[in-house]
Order: structure tokens, then C-alpha cells, then sequence
């Protein structure tokens, strides 16, 4: 077993092993980036994936033919784990949500290969035998734990990563105390984006303005922005704060302290990772309890959640806005009306009523309007130039874009969706002048125990409005085969695989004059991968 053929072999067999390994610590590391690199959600995700790999069964089979023919099982394992590295799409390039290689997710991937070769030396000098089979035991054994390399090392590099971020956020703070901009937080379970552009957009005609493009919402993707784009001359800076857990907003406020406020809605949003409505309030009461007293803080009041932080926060000076609210609001929505070209509204104020319109969509994108419109005003833009302003906003990609293409209306609401987004796409498409409708959905999730019961009454309210409902992949389908059920259209409802099904089946059955509305899009968390991962 010592000739120059076996220790050839043996090589191949040692390499092809790493080669896959890194490709699939790769793979992993895409989904543990997705959730915040936190570890206990990510183990929760990948559960016993790792033991329907391919690569680890080949492992496994080479292993039990290397009792009968070893030198068929070295070559088999070599031939297969270079098909298997070579057919593995790169998380780099593919899937919804590409991994993106920033020196965090570096520095975690660089770490697990090199506690991936330490483990594969220990491991074959521990079970070596001058056979093959200890390195498939052992390539098998690390195929299994790939995912637990990923949270070991970053594990292990929490300390220099707290030092790194610690460093940046105070090179952040500096450059905010030194150029002193009037910042303005917005938070709320959904509309933060969208509010943060429109308000952004009016404030540039009267001052030069700062905000991100996105979603750069958390304490990180702030950090990186202040010190890459705020610059002197900078008036007003307009900062979106994310919450994933009390003390999120905190701290973002403490790198950022705010001098107004947009509260745009608290509801039920990350309910899953919240635990409960309570939890979400007392999150999102954070960036109003930043405020200095007599801070400006502008709350949705059609929101109850909203409205219970603007009244535990009595020293602020709160001017409401809302569309059903029978509060005292300082900005009422009225007469929206949807066509494909946009929306006309009314914006009443206490002095005078404004007549609107604007290229957006959806009543909640609406109402934000009124909202970055009550905080524009009380910081001095004047009225009319804000209502010139909301004529020339352009629509987001993917939230409530509506676009004809060849005959066919569709309606882009495909990011992040919730179900006040969700109904909002009805309502819009319920008002176009089309001859058919169509809805292509996975559903809303997040919602943790509700999370059934909202997305059946989604669909039930879906197969009122729809001809034809595609559910995209099985987080939701039960929810959505017992909606339609409910309302007596279940010939309506049309389950699909994935998104690529769902395409097919709409070039398949769409005709010029109808309407689709793409609504929500599964992170790749919850959709099977490509290829041959699983």
C-alpha cells in the first residue's frame, strides 16, 4: 500500500476533499451572512442540512467500497468530488442575495479553512492506518460540520471584530460632532426606506442632504456611510434605524443623535424574533426617547403602535399625521386615487389643503409622503416647493413599482413585504383598468405564531381581487390552499416550486392587457438553493 500510485491517490483524495469543503464553506457562509452571522438562527436554519450533502454521501460510499476495492473508491471519491465542486453554483454570483465577500465575511471564511485543515490533519494522524479509509472518515466528518466551522470561527473572532467595529464607530462620531448635521431618525416595522427617500428628496431642493441609498439601516452599514460620504456643507443628514432586538436603535442613536424623528408604523414586522408587540413598541421607542426635549417627532397616527410611543413621550414636540385617524392630526390624507401613471391625493393641513400627485403607488407609500411632507414643513421647506417635490419622485425598484411592459401591467412589490404591503398591491391592481389579474406570492413571514392566520386571510382577500394566485414554495402554500378554500376559489390558486416555475407558468397564461403583481420575495434562507447543494 506504499507504492507512488497509493500515495497518489491519497493526495488527490486530501486535495479534491479541501477543494470541496472550501466551496461549501462558501455556500454556508452566503446563508450565515443573510442572518447577521448570528449563530443560534443560522444552526437553527441549517439544522442536519449538511447530512443531505452530496459531497458528504460520497464520502460516506467511498468509504464503504474502500473495503472492497480501494483503488476503484480513491478514484471514484476524486471524479466525483471535482463534479461536485465544479457543478456548485457560487454563492458570489448566484442566488437572490449574493454573498458579498466584505472583510468580515473574509476574515470568518479564512478562519473555518484554516480550522478545517487543523481538524483534517488531526483527525487522519489520529485515525491513520496506512489505508484510504481514515480519509474518507474524515472528509465525511468535515462535509457534516461545515457549518459549525463557520460559527466557530466567528466565534473566535468576535473580539477583533467588536475592536474593528468599535474603532469605525468612533472615526463616525467624530465626523458627525465635527460637521454637526441636522439629523433626522425615521424607524417604524415597515415604510422606513421609502420615507427616508421621499424625505431625502424634498430636503435636497432647500439644503444639501445626506441619506443612504437601500436599506442601510443598521449600526455598521451607518458607520461605513458616515465616514464615507458625510462631507462639510452637509445641512441635514436623513438616517433610517433598523431594530432587531431592544438597544438596536440605542445605540444607532447614540453614533447619530437626532434632532426630529418619523415614526412611520410599529406593527408585527419581526414579530418572530421579537416575541411579542410589546417588544416592538419598547424597540422602536428608543429613537423617540433620543430625541432632546422638544425635539421634532412625527408619528403615523393611523398606527396604534405609533401612537402609543407619541404619547409616552409627552416633552417631544409630536405633530400627527394619518388618513383615519380621528386624532388631532397636523396633516390628514385624503381622495387617493390610483391610476397607472401614479397618484393623485390631498394633503389637508390646519391652514391650508394641497392638491397632489405623485409617480408612486400604495396607500402606505402615500401616507409616508404626508409624513416626510408634516416633518418638511415644520423644519421651514415651504409647502408648495414640497408639492412640486413629490411630482418628481421616482418610483423604488421593487416596492410598489409599477411598469408596462408589452401590453402587461405589472407591479413590483417584491421587497420585504408585510401584510399592509401586501393588501395596499391589491387595492392598487383592484384599480387599474386591466382585463385579468394575477398574483405571484410565497406569502409574508416573520410573523412567528400569527404567521398562519395572516397569510390565510391574505389569501382569502387575494382570491377576491386575483383570477389566478401562484403560491411560490411550501412556507406559506397551507396557509394559502385554506384562504382560498375559505373563499370558495380554490380553482384559483396555483402552487409552484419556485420562481422560475412561477415565470413560466405566467408566459405561459398572461396576454397583454392583464395585470401581475409580484409580491414578496423569499430570502434564499427559505427557498431551495441551486444545483447540487442539498
Amino acid at each position: 500500500m506504499s507504492s507512488p500510485s497509493f500515495w497518489l491517490v491519497l493526495g488527490a483524495a486530501g486535495v479534491v476533499s479541501a477543494r470541496l469543503l472550501w466551496v461549501r464553506l462558501l455556500a454556508y457562509l452566503r446563508y450565515f451572512q443573510q442572518e447577521g452571522y448570528e449563530p443560534l438562527r443560522f444552526l437553527t436554519w441549517a439544522n442536519v442540512r449538511s447530512l443531505t450533502d452530496p459531497g458528504f454521501w460520497l464520502a460516506v460510499g467511498a468509504w464503504w467500497l474502500t473495503a472492497r476495492r480501494p483503488w476503484l473508491a480513491g478514484l471514484a471519491f476524486v471524479a466525483g468530488g471535482l463534479a461536485l465542486a465544479r457543478l456548485q453554483p457560487d454563492p458570489r454570483r448566484s442566488g437572490k442575495i449574493p454573498l458579498r465577500m466584505t472583510w468580515r465575511a473574509t476574515r470568518v471564511l479564512t478562519v473555518a479553512a484554516m480550522f478545517g485543515a487543523l481538524l483534517w490533519t488531526a483527525l487522519i494522524l489520529a485515525y491513520w492506518t496506512g489505508l484510504l479509509r481514515p480519509v474518507f472518515t474524515v472528509a465525511a466528518m468535515l462535509f457534516a460540520a461545515a457549518p459549525l466551522l463557520l460559527v466557530a470561527a466567528n466565534a473566535v473572532l468576535i473580539p477583533y471584530e467588536q475592536y474593528v467595529q468599535t474603532q469605525y464607530e468612533a472615526e463616525a462620531a467624530h465626523a458627525v460632532a465635527e460637521m454637526r448635521p441636522f439629523i433626522i431618525g425615521i424607524t417604524g416595522s415597515y415604510g422606513k426606506s421609502s420615507t427616508k427617500a421621499i424625505l431625502a428628496h424634498i430636503l435636497q431642493f432647500h439644503a444639501p442632504t445626506l441619506a443612504a441609498t437601500g436599506s442601510i439601516n443598521t449600526i455598521m452599514g451607518v458607520t461605513r456611510h458616515i465616514r464615507e460620504e458625510l462631507v462639510p456643507g452637509h445641512r441635514y443628514m436623513v438616517v433610517e434605524m433598523a431594530a432587531f432586538k431592544i438597544g438596536s436603535i440605542r445605540r444607532l442613536c447614540q453614533l447619530t443623535p437626532p434632532s426630529a424623528a418619523i415614526i412611520t408604523a410599529v406593527g408585527d414586522m419581526h414579530l418572530e424574533r421579537f416575541g411579542s408587540t410589546e417588544a416592538i413598541v419598547t424597540a422602536k421607542s428608543e429613537l423617540a426617547e433620543a430625541l432632546p426635549d422638544e425635539g421634532l417627532l412625527v408619528v403615523n397616527a393611523d398606527s396604534p403602535g405609533a401612537l402609543t410611543i407619541a404619547k409616552r413621550t409627552p416633552k417631544r414636540r409630536v405633530l400627527l399625521y394619518g388618513e383615519s385617524s380621528t386624532e388631532d392630526l397636523a396633516t390628514r390624507l385624503e381622495d387617493v386615487r390610483f391610476s397607472k401613471q401614479g397618484t393623485s391625493f390631498v394633503l389637508r393641513t390646519k391652514a391650508r389643503t394641497y392638491q397632489c400627485f405623485t409617480p408612486l403607488h400604495g396607500r402606505p407609500i402615500v401616507l409616508n409622503l404626508a409624513g416626510a411632507f408634516t416633518l418638511a414643513t415644520a423644519v421651514g421647506v415651504d409647502p408648495d416647493l414640497i408639492v412640486a417635490a413629490l411630482g418628481t419622485l421616482k418610483p423604488v425598484s421593487n416596492r410598489l413599482e409599477v411598469v408596462e411592459e408589452k401590453g402587461v401591467t405589472w407591479i413590483r412589490d417584491a421587497y420585504n413585504s408585510n401584510q399592509i404591503g401586501f393588501r395596499a398591491a391589491l387595492e392598487v391592481v383592484g384599480a387599474l383598468p386591466v382585463t385579468r389579474r394575477f398574483l405571484v406570492t410565497p406569502g409574508v413571514i416573520e410573523l412567528g405564531p400569527s404567521q398562519a392566520a395572516v397569510n390565510r386571510t391574505l389569501s382569502r382577500e387575494a382570491a377576491a381581487v386575483c383570477d389566478s394566485t401562484l403560491v411560490i414554495a411550501e412556507t406559506n402554500r397551507e396557509a394559502f390552499v385554506a384562504g382560498h378554500k375559505d373563499a370558495g376559489r380554490e380553482d384559483r390558486l396555483v402552487p409552484v416550486a419556485g420562481r422560475k416555475e412561477a415565470f413560466e407558468w405566467l408566459k405561459a397564461h398572461v396576454v397583454e392587457g392583464d395585470a401581475v403583481i409580484l409580491e414578496n420575495d423569499l430570502p434564499d434562507l427559505y427557498e431551495q438553493a441551486t444545483g447540487v447543494f442539498w
